[in-house]
């Protein structure tokens, strides 16, 4: 991991506009030459996984990838794992309401039926995607028919992505892709673990789009990353390439829309170290944020749909 000084990230944010602008080109070249990866092994390798932990900002980087190969002539699909979740049963929701389930688990997971539908899609036979509704926790098991056309890919992100437990389809089909944030943020003697950021993002995100205070979301962090260290990380080096998701801006950005309430929750443990940093940080303007930025995926307005 590399870790930078909050007051370079303040001083390169002096003309934001600018900064924000060459600190997503860097971060495009990074997946620019995963794709061209891609696109070269796009006959023998059809399927594309991508995976990491919450917050990690794996959907962005699938459809960032997803419109490279678009641009190159090379056309993708991508579809989330989390469409093939098992409807809840009444006890599951009862266990899931007493906070006694582990919602992490690959065992959510359809695995059958994913695997199925993933070597439909690899013979280029015409196949139902389905759509998970998390608000009711059922799924639709035919939501969409897909049929993979000659030299078409098909990218699928997701927690469990990596798991040969949950990925059944053969390796060599497969180009593995993991994605986090790798980057700490230093101001003193205080350092940001990167999981901290995934958690700022979450806060957001949860605020935003699943009607989620902060502290709920600090709450569940904690078995989340307990199911990230389970589930997760042993599988990570089984990917051929690894995203860093970090930018420089996005903790700026995070200050500006997250002050009024993430003070209130900084006597929470978890929230220690960035209690420590946290007037330091220099806030920027999310109308600055270019559409396609990954940090969208959790600010909201993004070019791409979630």
């Amino acid at each position: 991991m590399r870790c930078i000084a909050l007051s370079q990230l303040n001083e390169s944010m002096t003309s934001a506009d600018t900064a924000m602008q060459e600190a997503d080109a860097i971060f495009l070249e990074q997946l620019c030459r995963i794709a061209k990866a891609i696109q070269n092994a796009a006959e023998s390798r059809p399927i594309v996984l991508i995976s990491g932990p919450s917050g990690s900002g794996k959907t962005s980087t699938a459809y960032l990838l997803e419109r490279f190969l678009h641009h190159w002539g090379c056309p993708s699909h991508t579809i989330s794992m989390d469409h093939f979740f098992r409807t809840m049963t009444p006890e599951q929701h009862a266990l899931s309401a007493a906070g006694k389930m582990d919602l992490e688990s690959p065992d959510r997971v359809d695995i059958p039926h994913l695997n199925a539908t993933l070597e439909k899609v690899i013979a280029g036979q015409p196949v139902w995607i389905p759509r998970y509704d998390f608000p009711s926790t059922t799924r639709t098991d035919q939501d969409h028919l897909l049929t993979r056309k000659p030299g078409e890919l098909l990218i699928l992100e997701g927690i469990h992505a990596l798991n040969p437990k949950v990925i059944t389809i053969p390796e060599h089909k497969t180009t593995r892709i993991y994605v986090s944030v790798r980057t700490r943020i230093s101001e003193g003697g205080t350092i940001l673990h990167p999981s901290r950021l995934r958690l700022i993002r979450r806060m957001l995100r949860d605020k935003n789009f699943r009607h989620r205070t902060l502290p709920e979301t600090i709450a569940m962090f904690e078995k989340v990353q307990a199911g990230e260290h389970r589930y997760i990380a042993p599988y990570k080096n089984l990917a051929q390439y690894s995203v860093d998701t970090f930018l420089p801006y996005e903790i700026g950005i995070y200050k500006s829309l997250l002050s009024r309430e993430i003070t209130a929750c900084f006597q929470h443990p978890m929230l220690k170290e960035l209690s420590e940093i946290w007037g330091s940080i220099t806030p920027l303007p999310l109308h600055l944020v270019p559409k396609d930025s990954l940090v969208r995926e959790f600010a909201g307005d993004s070019l791409f749909h979630y």
